[in-house]
């Protein structure tokens, strides 16, 4: 979302493995709204062949390939006692991402970088038990991996002369990203199912031993809408429910949909008004405009005037901040109460700063207010690694003065309320409960 300092910059700016023009809006403005957020601490590191950002699953998966380090040991193997640290989670089969990150961010911290995935050897040893016709296959597939989701990779093999089988390529974490899907977490706070509950047919014999599949207040009348009456959301926007990629989020998209439209039917005699007056949202929606037409004469270089900042360069600072005080790839993934707080009094002259933001035009318009959205996201962001006082996801960001998982303190969700009027967020805890038995998980 191009709230961190990417990997890539310059020409390579916005080669990102995450959609770049999500901007965080659906945050941001349900926020304003009123609307209660979870999670937003989490985020999502994801290990990507360096620099172009490609997927790195077709690779393990299809073609069993290891990551290694420069000196061709797999860092997974070479540091595995470092998995006991994090029960169950780094003692399954295959441990979760932010823990195969973790081992690799050691090596890189000890010197043994960089880090390489194997290409050469796993083709080679395909080679010895699949024909040709076969090799070839898996090799299209490969390719058509990046030309689908990341066409930028192939652009890199090409321009660095790489070969997958006969020359290696770099692997490393990305910058963080902020999503409720694929890995991530981060949110809305929105009503869960009404269909998934206790039997309810007469002929079950234990119906009245059964218990509702969600914990109570999970549900308060409709799938997917937020805390503020008719606001619905989906995908992205839902948080603490992760790991619905493309087709799942299209899924809960159509759900939402049946919901909203039952809403809707319920409540035909509802009126909405805005709170907000038509000139005040004209006044605010253009200040970008104004700042612009008021003080472009000032200088004979539009882009350099002391009147106002352009949207490119305020997301630039935007990105410094996250980037070095709250766990970005500057100090690997790492920050502490103090670089957290001097986080919070940057971001705070940022916000001031960007009301001087300018607008030439109306793609800088919409850049404008994607700086705006991205700000308010970066900061509820920040506010709930503030709160959580533990290193819930090690490897993808730790809190070095608290890195340490506390199950007993914070084995919870982080939830947050925006107050547009005094510009305050409040955060607070909300119960965890599992639904699984996580000890039958892990057997």
């Amino acid at each position: 979302m191009n709230i961190f300092r990417p990997r890539s910059v310059g020409e390579g700016q916005g080669r990102a493995w995450y959609p770049v023009w999500n901007a965080g809006s659906t945050y941001a403005m349900a926020a304003e709204a009123g609307a209660e957020l979870t999670m937003m601490e989490n985020r999502f590191v994801p290990t990507r062949f360096k620099d172009g950002y490609g997927p790195v699953g077709a690779w393990f998966l299809l073609f069993k390939s290891q990551a290694t380090n420069a000196f061709g040991e797999v860092y997974m193997q070479r540091n595995k006692e470092m998995l006991e640290d994090y029960p169950p989670y780094g003692l399954a089969k295959v441990p979760a991402s932010c823990l195969r990150n973790h081992l690799m961010l050691k090596e890189m911290r000890e010197g043994r970088g960089p880090i390489w995935m194997d290409t050469v050897t796993a083709l080679a040893n395909l080679r010895e038990t699949l024909s040709p016709r076969e090799v070839k296959h898996l090799e299209a597939e490969a390719w058509e991996d990046f030309l689908d989701m990341c066409i930028g990779q192939c652009g890199i093999w090409a321009g660095e002369n790489i070969e997958p089988e006969k020359k290696n390529s770099e692997l490393m974490p990305t910058e963080p990203y902020l999503l409720g899907s694929h890995s991530g977490c981060c949110g809305i706070w929105a009503s869960g199912p009404t269909d998934v509950g206790a039997p309810t047919t007469e002929e079950h014999p234990e119906k009245d031993k059964i218990p509702g599949h969600l914990p109570e207040g999970w549900n308060w009348g409709y799938r997917g809408m937020t805390t503020v009456k008719g606001l619905f959301t989906a995908g992205d926007g839902v948080g603490a429910s992760g790991h619905k990629f493309s087709s799942g989020s299209h899924a809960e998209g159509r759900m939402c949909a049946k919901s909203m439209v039952k809403y809707v039917m319920d409540n035909k005699d509802m009126t909405v008004e805005l709170d907000t007056s038509t000139d005040e949202l004209i006044e605010d929606i253009y200040r970008p405009v104004r700042n612009f037409l008021e003080h472009k004469d000032y200088t004979t270089a539009i882009d350099v005037n002391p009147n106002y900042i352009t949207p490119r360069m305020l997301q630039f600072r935007l990105q410094k901040i996250m980037d070095e005080y709250v766990a970005g790839v500057a100090t690997y993934y790492t920050t502490n109460e103090h670089m957290l707080a001097l986080a919070e009094q940057k971001l705070e002259m940022l916000k001031e700063d960007a009301l001087k933001m300018r607008a030439k035009d109306l793609h800088e318009l919409l850049r404008a207010w994607e700086n705006y959205h991205r700000i308010l996201t970066a900061e509820a962001h920040m506010k709930h690694i503030q709160f959580r006082e533990e290193s819930r996801y090690p490897g993808f960001y730790y809190r070095m003065d608290k890195n340490f998982v506390d199950e007993d303190n914070w084995h919870c969700f982080v939830n947050s309320v925006y107050d547009k009027t005094t510009k305050t967020w409040t955060c607070f805890k909300r119960a965890h409960k599992d639904l699984v038995d996580k000890s039958k998980l892990f057997k």
